[in-house]
């Protein structure tokens, strides 16, 4: 009876190693890539579904509605409320909507001097800043390795959100 043996010659062995360590290289960064795509993409999808949900609630509620940011800081999450007297900041008795976490490792949100810490939506589902003011500008949403397209949400000063795609770069 003849016996053959299961395995592989060492030249064998190394060939497929090879194959697999070019694929690893290959396919590991465009997996990141795809990752952080999706990433800015949900964070910009989550930021303009909120905008459009506080523009509702403000024409629902005939309240002004802020999408307040607390700091300046988009990146590190926002809440949703109706301001009832109108001061810029949420206080105690104020209905708070809606409250989002901080974004995803690598996400970075920034908004130009009018929309730096908030957006506020009037009843007549205008942007307005607090001193009546009319509210326009861009949040610029990115992803810190600067290798991804960044993504932008214009604010018009009749409350409409237009996305946009730029190159990459940082924000």
């Amino acid at each position: 009876m003849h016996r053959h043996a299961c395995g592989f010659t060492l030249p064998e062995l190394l060939t497929t190693l090879s194959i697999l360590a070019l694929l690893v290289s290959v396919g590991v960064p465009g997996a990141q890539q795809y990752q952080g795509n999706q990433q800015l993409a949900a964070t910009s999808n989550t930021l303009a579904a909120t905008l459009a949900f506080a523009r509702s609630e403000s024409i629902k509620r005939r309240r002004p509605v802020l999408v307040d940011n607390g700091n300046g800081d988009w990146t590190g999450g926002w809440q949703v409320y109706v301001d009832l007297n109108d001061n810029g900041q949420l206080d105690a008795g104020e209905p708070l909507l809606l409250q989002e976490e901080a974004l995803p490792n690598g996400v970075v949100a920034k908004g130009n001097t009018p929309v730096r810490r908030y957006i506020r939506y009037t009843p007549q589902s205008n942007a307005e800043l607090l001193g009546g003011a009319i509210q326009a500008g861009t949040l610029t949403l990115c992803h810190a390795s600067g290798t991804l397209a960044v993504r932008r949400l214009v604010l018009s000063a009749s409350g409409r959100l237009r996305r946009e795609k730029g190159e990459p770069g940082s924000c």
